[in-house]
Order: C-alpha cells, then structure tokens, then sequence
C-alpha cells in the first residue's frame, strides 16, 4: 500500500509539470519628451546621460544631483550611466517605469527597489559592493548583476551582502548572477544575511523569479535559500559555502529557529511549482556541520524540480537533508560530461 501511494503521488507530481505558468515581465514604459531642462548642468552630454545633470564617475556625487537623476528616471526618461566607480547607492522607491543602463558600472553602496515599484529594467552590467535589496515591488529585469567584495572601494569598507528578494516580490528576471565573497561576521551589519541570495517572506513569499544563470562562489554563510511559488532557475553553480560566522544572525522566514545557522549550499524550503534545470556544487573546504542539499518541505501537489544535479569535491561528502513532507523531486546526477 505505501509503495502504491508513492507511486500514485509521483505519477500526480508529474502530471503537474506542464501546467507551470509562463512569467511574463511587464516592461516601464518610456517617455524621451521629459523636460529635463531645469537639471542640465553640462549640455554638451545627451539626454538621460547622468553627466549632463552633474553626476560622474571617479568623482564626489553630490545628493541633490544624484536625487535629480532619479526623479527624471522616475518620470519614464531612460538614464545612462557611462562605465566607472559611482562612489554611491542607488535607492528606487515607490516608483515606477524606470529604465537605466549600466555601462560596466559600479556602485560602491546597495542597490534597492521598494515600496510596491514596479517596471523597472536594469540594462548593461552593473557591480554592487554592498547588497541587491528587493521588497513589496513587481515586473523588474536585470541584465548582468555582480555582487562582489571590495572592502577599499565599498562605501561601509565591509564585504558584501548578498541579494534578498523579500516580502512581495514577483516577477524578476535576471539573464546573469553573480554573487562572491559575501560576508558573515558576528558583527551587526550581516545579521540579516543568512545566505548569499535569501528569496524569502512569510505569508508573502515571492513569486515568479526567473535567473538563467547564478554563480554563488565563496559564500560566508549558505548559498542560496530559497522559498515561494513558480520560480525558474535554469543554471546554478556553487563553490564554496559556509565559510564564515554563525554568531548574531537573525532567521529566515519559513525556518525554525536556529536552522539559519546550520549552513547549506542550497537549501529548498516550502518551494511550491519550482524548477531547477541544472545544480552543480562543489567545495574545496571541508565543512563538517552542513548539507551539500537541505530539501525541506512543501506542497507535494505542487512539486519542485532539480532536472540535473552535480556534486564534486568535499560537497560530495557532506549529507542531504530530506524532510519526510519534501516536494522536491531530482531527476537525473551527471558527472564530468557539461550540459548543453
């Protein structure tokens, strides 16, 4: 009877999986007429151009420019930032139909979008120093994100803090990911980052995130946590994870106390209609209090993904957690051979 039962919700699982709903990010709409007229302060530069409203980079930014820069992004004109270091933040708030292209910028501060801001596109590449903080907003695509450690040029001279996508959140796009080196002292400034990229809120999980490629290398704490409904993760490579501190860490939303501090490279918790397309981890560290995999659970109707999988190196040695509620099915482990 138990084996019939298995195979009965197995065979229900899989009738599942082509009903995954297609996630469509509505984009801002543009608007080239604005009047920037009252913010030019070097003419000579093209409209939407940062450098014609007084911003540079290499140079002081000053906040009543910058915050220039921002409004007539928030009036639909798309802003430019040609390449170099912007020794600032850029903080989108309450806003909508903002289109910026980063020229290989990067920003020495976080870049956040709150407060219920919706259609937004971030074109070009752009390198964070500090965080990628994401609450309450909708229909929002990355090109290329790097967040990276440069404790020099970072404006709070600590590492980085990772990327949450929090309460609210639905419908992101990122074509690349990048994530190393993120941070994790017992100090107050990582007490919120328990992982390198947390995708978590309770009762308002996150919905529709779409990544084609993440690359989580050197993490301090876990990897990748994630939870909420209909994400899309088409290729995930970890090296190296649970590096630094578990001391002063607050939790994340969907786990028991304490669980935080037991480190994984990806951990899957109350994930429902997800999917994985290929996972590769690997570690050169040995970690003797860790999962290479924790798959927690969720709603077996709704199942979750993992079509490839790959483990080398110490990570090959560490344990899988499966809690015995798991949706979360893994089809298929490959070795040396690359996928397509």
């Amino acid at each position: 009877m138990r084996f019939a039962y298995l195979l009965f919700s197995l065979i229900l699982c899989l009738s599942c999986v082509d009903s995954k709903e297609i996630i469509n990010i509505v984009p801002p709409e543009e608007t080239l007429n604005v009047d920037d007229s009252e913010f030019i302060i070097h003419q000579t530069f093209t409209k939407g151009d940062v450098r014609r409203y007084g911003v540079f980079p290499e140079q002081t930014i000053s906040t009543n420019d910058f915050k220039n820069v921002l409004s007539l992004a928030n009036q639909g004109l798309p802003i430019y930032f040609p390449p170099g270091y912007y020794n600032t933040s850029v903080s989108l708030e309450n806003t909508s139909n903002v289109t910026i292209k980063f020229d290989e910028v990067i920003l020495a501060g976080y870049l956040q979008i709150t407060n219920n801001s919706e259609r937004i596109k971030i074109n070009g590449s752009v390198t964070i120093l500090d965080k990628l903080f994401i609450v309450q907003s909708h229909d929002i695509s990355f090109e290329k994100v790097i967040v990276k450690s440069n404790q020099t040029q970072n404006i709070y001279e600590q590492k980085n803090r990772g990327v949450s996508i929090y309460a609210g959140s639905k419908n992101i796009k990122f074509d690349s990911l990048f994530i190393s080196d993120t941070g994790a002292t017992g100090d107050d400034f990582f007490k919120h980052t328990a992982a390198s990229l947390q995708i978590h809120g309770w009762n308002d999980n996150p919905k529709n995130i779409q990544i084609n490629k993440l690359e989580i290398n050197n993490a301090g704490r876990t990897a990748l946590y994630l939870t909420g409904q209909n994400h899309k993760l088409n290729n995930i490579k970890i090296s190296n994870f649970g590096l630094g501190s578990n001391e002063n860490m607050f939790g994340l939303d969907d786990a028991k106390t304490g669980e935080e501090t037991v480190f994984s490279a990806l951990w899957i918790n109350k994930c429902n209609n997800c999917e994985i397309d290929s996972l590769d981890i690997y570690s050169t560290t040995p970690n003797k209090r860790g999962y290479s995999l924790r798959l927690d659970e969720g709603r077996y109707h709704e199942p979750t993904f993992i079509n490839n999988i790959r483990m080398s190196g110490s990570a090959k040695q560490l344990p899988i957690f499966d809690d015995q509620l798991t949706n979360i099915l893994v089809k298929n482990e490959y070795y040396d051979q690359e996928l397509n």
